[in-house]
């Protein structure tokens, strides 16, 4: 028997119990344990700190705390009886307009009520497995998933932590027929494209709004087979259920135009008051705990639940439109600004803080922060810091009302932010480190320099990434030019490594081969990045110069949103000529003074580029003297040597094979490329990051020249 239980067991009716450990089958049994012996359940996130929880623990009176993976029982002072207590099930805390924290009491009637609505709606039965792979600290895999399958007898598969091809090996091996998901894990379950479990019938979405690019590729990859939801904590989960549709009507209402979430759930009625979704459900929380004030602001007298979200009715469906507030909703978890503040000016950063949501396709929406009292050190000291990271930040762009309130959602939608997938960037680094040990172990020793610096190159990331294990082919779509260009480096080795043959020659033996590194995944995630902060900071409107064009990845996307003169460039001739896009062309070599006439531009943007010039600090200063004052210089550039745990780049050493990248340094962090463009006149200093989980691949810079 596990040490919790029989501490459990001696506790009354009405107690609060507090959990803090990861998702899974044990805190599973443990909130089933408390609610059959109606203990009342404060749920709350691995990554909850000590100090949180002793607040929290605190405010709701708790008497023991389970904790950590194994469900450590810690008594605390806490007395059961509570005139707020009595009949709940659960107090789930939630951020509040305030950025305290908010406890949502939950009635036992009211969980199981919502459980067995959804439990009817998605056909819960002993016959027809569920799963879930989203957290048990949330509303929607407690009530729905949990309290759903408990009441209907329903095997229910727990799938912790989220792996695309375990959930669906996990759901097809126990034949569940419905599962849960949230969008950003959606994002990475199309990203990997398992095979579809023959048992199951539809995914149900819900936790963050679901993209019509998200649903596009999901439908793609798996037909229509998505059901998307929405709740809320203070409605007990699921208020809005989509029906089912087919092909036709997922097109329609899911890819041509913002998904709607649905229809309500029986006894759920509707009523839109000045755009805002208002909700009257019997399945509803009875109020905030110990906070009538915040109760009321929400919860009017005649049973209606003020969501503070935006919406209309389209064809009989709910579609959302946003929140009245400006809480990050991060894959699902809500930050309040203020709280995401307290904890950057806790790791050193001064002035003005202003936490902002950017929208972000995986995620939804991430962190941003605009400080425009920040130096690039105190940048990096809040990047560095961890959770929660600010993936998108900048030193201008301040915006305040005349009574000097932050505009936050006005800041949020001039920057942009994008992630990659960790799982298919950690199976290239270890494709990359496979194919570096092949050169490192090869009998061919380098004679040249460049090859001498490439082995060198390739040596760091070998050591670096353990375990690479052998090369073995890769099964579309995890396959990509990388591992050719890999491939092809191996292949060609002995012959290089002799000088025999350059860089550029073994990529002309793989006739498009070059063209397929520099566009396709990863290297396209630095166009793609580029494009989105340049459209959402409106700086394709004016006069636009385009720096080393190359085979025109970045060129193509931006050309045709320019509104106004576009010139794109490049220092050799061929590929100028090559050029067929909207605007004109020059040749523009970096390294020496720019063409007479040259100048008076409002945007300067340059992808994987300006790492090649000799030196840095003057194409920078000869870059800015070519803006207008005002003018902005961005940068897209891939991540410097060291990324994760120290491993390097996945494709460093493969672009080593390249003069201008292994005679002139190759990548920069971004906190180098800040201090150069601060050395070289900039001001209004910014970054997006383009991450891969763990790893830091580089992104997005820019600086802006201050006007006289």
């Amino acid at each position: 028997m596990t040490a919790w239980r029989p501490v459990l067991a001696e506790l009354e009716a009405g107690a609060r119990v507090v959990l803090r450990c990861p998702s899974g089958q044990g805190l599973a049994e443990a909130l089933t344990a408390c609610f059959e012996l109606g203990l009342v359940s404060v749920p709350l996130s691995a990554k909850c700190t000590d100090g949180e929880l002793a607040e929290l623990a605190g405010r709701v009176g708790a008497c023991l705390v389970l904790d950590g993976p194994a469900l450590t029982p810690r008594k605390l002072a806490g007395r059961p009886a509570h005139p707020e207590a009595e009949g709940l099930a659960y107090v789930m805390f939630t951020s509040g307009s305030t950025g305290r924290p908010k406890g949502v009491k939950l009635g036992r009637d009211a969980i199981l009520g919502n459980a067995l609505k959804t439990a009817r709606l998605h056909g819960f039965s002993p016959d027809r497995p569920h799963g879930t792979c989203l957290p048990l600290y949330h509303c929607n895999a407690i009530v729905m998933s949990l309290t759903g399958t408990l009441a209907t007898g329903t095997p229910l598969v727990v799938s912790q932590p989220f792996e695309p091809a375990r959930y669906f090996k996990e759901l097809q091996a126990a034949g569940a027929r419905t599962a849960s998901i949230a969008p950003a894990l959606l994002h990475e379950l199309v990203r990997a494209r398992p095979q579809w479990p023959e048992s199951l019938e539809y995914l149900i979405t819900a936790a963050a709004p679901l993209t019509s690019e998200l649903a596009r590729r999901f439908h793609d990859a798996y037909g229509p087979r998505l059901r998307q939801g929405y709740g809320l904590t203070e409605a007990v989960n699921f208020s809005f259920v989509m029906p089912l549709l087919d092909t036709a009507g997922f097109r329609e209402q899911y890819i041509a135009r913002q998904p709607p979430v649905g229809l309500p759930l029986e006894g759920t009625e509707l009523r839109l008051e000045d755009g805002e979704v208002w909700i009257r459900t019997p399945d509803r929380m009875r109020g905030y705990w110990e906070d009538p004030q915040a109760t009321a602001r929400v919860l009017t007298d005649d049973g209606w639940l003020r969501t503070g979200d935006m919406g209309e009715e389209r064809d009989g469906f709910l579609v959302l439109r946003g929140r009245r507030d400006d809480r990050v909703n991060r894959g699902g978890e809500k930050y309040h600004p203020l709280q995401i503040e307290q904890r950057w000016r806790q790791r050193g950063l001064e002035g003005r803080i202003v936490a902002v949501a950017v929208d972000e396709p995986a995620y939804g929406q991430e962190f941003g922060l605009i400080a425009p009292d920040a130096s690039p050190a105190g940048l990096r000291a809040v990047y560095d810091g961890g959770f929660p990271r600010p993936v998108a930040a900048g030193t201008g762009g301040y915006l305040a009302t005349d009574t000097g309130k932050p505009r936050r959602a006005a800041m949020g939608r001039r920057l942009a932010a994008l992630r990659d997938g960790a799982r298919r960037y950690e199976e290239l680094l270890r494709y990359a480190a496979a194919a570096a040990r092949a050169v490192v172990d090869s009998p061919v020793r380098p004679t040249t320099a460049q090859s001498a610096h490439l082995r060198c190159q390739a040596l760091a990331l070998a050591a670096a990434v353990g375990g690479a294990g052998p090369r073995e082919p890769q099964a579309t779509p995890a396959r990509s030019a990388a591992h050719d260009a890999l491939d092809a480096l191996v292949e060609g080795w002995p012959e290089f490594a002799a000088g025999a043959c350059s860089g550029e020659d073994l990529m002309r033996r793989h006739p498009g081969l070059w063209k397929r590194l520099m566009t396709e995944w990863p290297m396209d995630r630095y166009p793609e990045l580029i494009t989105r902060v340049l459209t959402a900071g409106g700086l394709l409107t004016g006069r636009v110069l385009e720096v080393g064009s190359g085979v025109g990845n970045t060129t193509s996307r931006v050309a045709g949103a320019v509104d106004g003169d576009f010139v794109w460039s490049d220092r050799l001739p061929g590929l100028v000529a090559r050029g067929t896009w909207p605007g004109r062309g020059v040749v523009l070599d970096l390294d020496a003074e720019p063409p007479a006439g040259l100048g008076g531009f409002d945007t300067i943007l340059a992808t994987n580029v300006v790492h090649c010039v000799a030196d840095k600090a003057a194409t920078l200063r000869r870059l800015r003297a070519l803006l207008v004052d005002g003018g902005r210089l961005v940068l897209a550039e891939g991540a410097s040597p060291t990324t994760a745990d120290g491993a390097p780049w996945a494709l460093d050493f493969l672009f080593c094979l390249f003069d201008g990248w292994w005679d002139r340094g190759g990548f920069r962090t971004r906190w180098e490329w800040l201090d150069l463009l601060r050395g070289a006149g900039f001001g209004d200093l910014g970054f997006s990051a383009l991450r891969a989980g763990p790893y830091d691949l580089g992104g997005v810079v820019w600086g802006g020249r201050p006007p006289l």
